[in-house]
C-alpha cells in the first residue's frame, strides 16, 4: 500500500478521535447514567456533533495555512504585540497547559484504575507503573506504527461496550426518546453536562488535528480538494463511531446501575457491581475497556503536549519527556486522593469540567482563523458553516457561565 492510500485510511481524525475514548468520558457518562439516567443522553449527541465541525474546521486550517492553530496565535500575538509578546504568550499558553493536565490526569487515574482492578495491584504501585508506562507505549507504536496501536486499544473498548449494552438488555424506544429530549433541570445536570462537552469536544484533540493535517499536506498538496473530502469523510466516520462508544457508556451505566437503584457510583463500586450481576467477564470487560482507553488517549494528549510546547516556548522535545512532566505533576494530586480516599468519579468528571472551561481558549481563535480570507483564502468557511461554529461556541460558553454562575451562588453538589 502506497503511503499516500495508507494515509487516506488512517489520516489525522484516526488519531484524534482516540481523544474522545478516554477515562473522562467513562467518568461522566458513567455518573450521567447511574444518577440521571438517560437524561443527559441528548449532550453526547450534541457534543458530538460540535466535535465534529470543530475538528473539521481545525482540519481544514492546517490544510490551507500549514500551520497548526496555535501556531497561528502565538506568530498574531509576536507581531501585533511585539513590546508585551513573551508575557501574553504565556498568559494564552497558561490555560493549554492545565488543559494538558487536566486531559493527562484523566488518562493517568483510568489505567491506575485499570491496572488495580483488572489485576489487584495496590493502587500506589499502580500510579508508579502508569509512569513508566510511556516507555513501553513509545517502543510498540514506534515498531507498529502509532494509528494501528491505538487502533487496536480502541477496537478494545468499542467491542468491549458492545458487550456490556448487550448484557444489560436495552430499551431502543427509551434511548431514542431521551437522545431527542433536552433537559437541565438542576445543578448536577449542568455539572455533568459541562462535563460531558469537555470529555467529547476535547480542546487538547481539537488542537491537533490541525497540527496533523498541516504535517500531512505534503502527501496530497497538488490535490487540496481530494484532501478536504477525505478529511471530512474521516472525521464524520470516527467521530461518529467515538460518539457511540461514548454513549453505549452513559446506556450501559443506566441499564446496569441507575435502573436498579446504584446512584453516586464511582468506578470501583461499578465494577464490583457488575461482576455479581453479570458475571466475571463483564467486569473485567469493563475494567479492560478502562485501561484501554486510558493508554491510547493518552498517546494523543502527550503529541498534543509536546507539539504546544514546541510551538509555545520555541523548545524542541521529546514525546516521552512531556509524558514524563505530565505524570510526575498529576501523581501529586492523584496520590493525596488516594491517601484520602477521595472519590476517584469526581476527580474524572471535574477534570472534564476543566477542558470544558478551557474550550473558549481553542474554538473561538477557530471561528475567527476559519473566517478569515488572509489565512485561509478559498477554504474560507462558507457562511452556514460559520453560523454553526458560532452558535455552538455559544452552546458551550453559556453552559460554562450558567455553571460558574452556580458555583458562585453557592449551590452545592447533590
Amino acid at each position: 500500500m502506497s503511503s499516500i492510500k495508507k494515509y487516506l485510511w488512517l489520516g489525522p481524525a484516526v488519531i484524534v478521535s482516540v481523544a474522545y475514548i478516554d477515562p473522562g468520558n467513562f467518568g461522566s457518562n458513567l455518573a450521567a447514567g447511574s444518577n440521571y439516567g438517560l437524561a443527559l443522553l441528548w449532550v453526547v449527541w450534541l457534543s458530538g456533533i460540535m466535535a465534529m465541525l470543530f475538528q473539521y474546521i481545525s482540519g481544514k486550517i492546517g490544510i490551507a495555512t500549514k500551520k497548526s492553530i496555535s501556531d497561528i496565535v502565538f506568530h498574531s500575538i509576536e507581531n501585533r504585540y511585539k513590546n508585551h509578546s513573551n508575557i501574553l504568550k504565556h498568559l494564552y499558553f497558561a490555560p493549554l497547559f492545565i488543559m494538558i493536565l487536566a486531559t493527562d490526569m484523566a488518562e493517568f487515574l483510568g489505567i491506575i484504575l485499570g491496572l488495580y482492578l483488572l489485576f489487584s495491584i495496590p493502587l500506589i504501585i499502580a500510579v508508579w507503573i502508569s509512569i513508566i508506562d510511556v516507555l513501553i507505549i513509545m517502543f510498540f507504536s514506534e515498531r507498529l506504527g502509532f494509528e494501528k496501536v491505538i487502533g487496536f486499544l480502541v477496537g478494545i473498548v468499542g467491542i468491549s461496550f458492545i458487550y456490556e449494552l448487550y448484557i444489560v438488555q436495552i430499551n431502543p424506544q427509551e434511548i431514542l426518546f431521551y437522545s431527542f429530549t433536552p433537559t437541565l433541570k438542576e445543578y448536577g445536570h449542568v455539572l455533568l453536562a459541562a462535563s460531558i462537552i469537555g470529555a467529547t469536544v476535547m480542546p487538547h484533540a481539537v488542537l491537533l488535528h490541525s497540527y496533523l493535517t498541516s504535517e500531512k499536506f505534503e502527501i496530497l498538496r497538488n490535490n487540496v480538494s481530494q484532501f478536504l473530502k477525505k478529511h471530512r469523510n474521516e472525521t464524520i466516520i470516527f467521530l461518529a463511531i467515538a460518539s457511540l462508544i461514548n454513549a453505549s457508556i452513559q446506556i450501559m451505566s443506566y441499564y446496569a446501575f441507575g435502573s436498579k437503584g446504584y446512584n453516586n457510583i464511582d468506578v470501583e463500586i461499578a465494577y464490583k457491581i457488575l461482576e455479581p450481576l453479570y458475571g466475571f467477564v463483564a467486569a473485567n470487560v469493563f475494567a479492560l475497556a478502562l485501561i484501554s482507553s486510558g493508554i491510547s488517549s493518552s498517546m494523543v494528549s502527550v503529541l498534543v503536549g509536546q507539539k504546544l510546547i514546541e510551538s509555545a516556548l520555541k523548545i524542541k522535545t521529546k514525546a516521552w519527556k512531556v509524558r514524563l512532566i505530565l505524570r510526575l505533576i498529576n501523581m501529586i494530586p492523584i496520590s493525596i486522593a488516594i491517601i484520602l480516599s477521595i472519590n476517584f468519579i469526581d476527580i474524572l468528571v471535574y477534570s472534564q469540567v476543566i477542558l470544558s472551561l478551557t474550550l473558549p481558549f481553542v474554538i473561538i481563535p477557530i471561528i475567527f482563523i476559519s473566517s478569515n480570507k488572509k489565512y485561509m483564502n478559498e477554504l474560507t468557511n462558507i457562511r452556514l458553516t460559520s453560523l454553526l461554529s458560532f452558535i455552538f461556541s455559544m452552546i458551550i460558553i453559556l453552559i460554562n457561565f450558567v455553571l460558574i454562575y452556580l458555583w458562585i451562588s453557592g449551590i452545592i453538589i447533590h
